[in-house]
């Protein structure tokens, strides 16, 4: 007997495959097909086995298998594609990512905030005590300040779009490790392309780290950079700035330039 890998072979090649990429725990395998296909009460198993086993040899983007060097966090070493994802999916994608060790220990996923239309955007380094809560990027002690930043721009928040290098809290506020950011990362471009900002801002060392490249924000901050065609100002984080009040006046001068690409003017009150 001869059968079609139809529907019912698409259907298993899928469900292995989301379920990989969203648990982080499906090694699609030999293995996991013998087993899965044993399970069944088909008489056709083993053909349907063999067929399956075909398929997934010639559908490389769903081959995957886990890695032994992430410390157990169940992340897979599969790169994901979200070039065809819009804005949604990739937000639903991060609410189940399990790709980093940050995964085991968060209470919410800080995907990001604001306006998909934006022309402005803020990336700072990853979510701290109140976001991981919330579920909300920059909305503890630093955030409400950004908040008083952005109005003080002639902008609200909801103007502009706000997210993190990484989703979720790193233990203790410390900084992303290289490992979560360039697992996180990709994420953040996809935003940046669906969302289009025509200036972004990067709050300290961190974005200017794995945006740019570059370090040594105390240096580089209030000149422009260029990612991907789009005008970067870095500047200081405002968590530093609550430490630093000082600063602010450096940032202030920054945020000018920004706001001066829009032409808008400081009024004072």
């Amino acid at each position: 007997m001869e059968l079609k890998q139809g529907t019912f072979l698409d259907d298993v090649i899928t469900t292995l495959r989301i379920e990989s990429e969203i648990n982080g725990k499906v090694n699609i395998s030999q293995e996991v097909l013998k087993e899965f296909f044993a399970q069944t009460s088909l008489p056709e198993s083993k053909l349907l086995f063999q067929q399956a086993e075909q398929q997934l040899h010639s559908q490389k983007e769903i081959s995957s298998h886990i890695s032994s060097d992430l410390g157990g966090s169940g992340a897979i070493s599969q790169t994901v594609d979200f070039s065809e994802m819009n804005l949604k999916e990739l937000e639903n994608f991060t609410l189940q990512c399990r790709k980093c060790a940050l995964c085991q220990r968060r209470n919410k996923v800080v995907f990001g905030q604001g306006s998909q239309d934006a022309d402005l955007m803020f990336i700072g380094e990853g979510p701290g005590r109140d976001e991981d809560i919330q579920g909300i990027p920059f909305v503890g002690e630093a955030g409400q300040l950004l908040t008083k930043m952005i109005n003080a721009m002639q902008f609200s928040r909801s103007d502009v779009y706000i997210s993190n290098i990484v989703k979720c809290r790193p233990p203790n506020n410390r900084n992303p490790e290289e490992d979560e950011a360039v697992k996180c990362i990709p994420i953040l471009k996809r935003q940046i392309e669906l969302i289009k900002p025509q200036v972004i801002v990067l709050l300290g060392a961190v974005p200017l780290k794995y945006m740019l490249g570059k370090t040594g924000i105390t240096r580089l901050r209030g000149h422009w950079f260029s990612y991907n065609g789009i005008k970067v100002m870095p500047t200081f984080h405002p968590a530093y700035l609550l430490r630093s009040p000082a600063a602010k006046k450096d940032v202030w001068v920054d945020l000018q330039k920004v706001m001066h690409i829009f032409n808008k003017t400081y009024k004072p009150a």
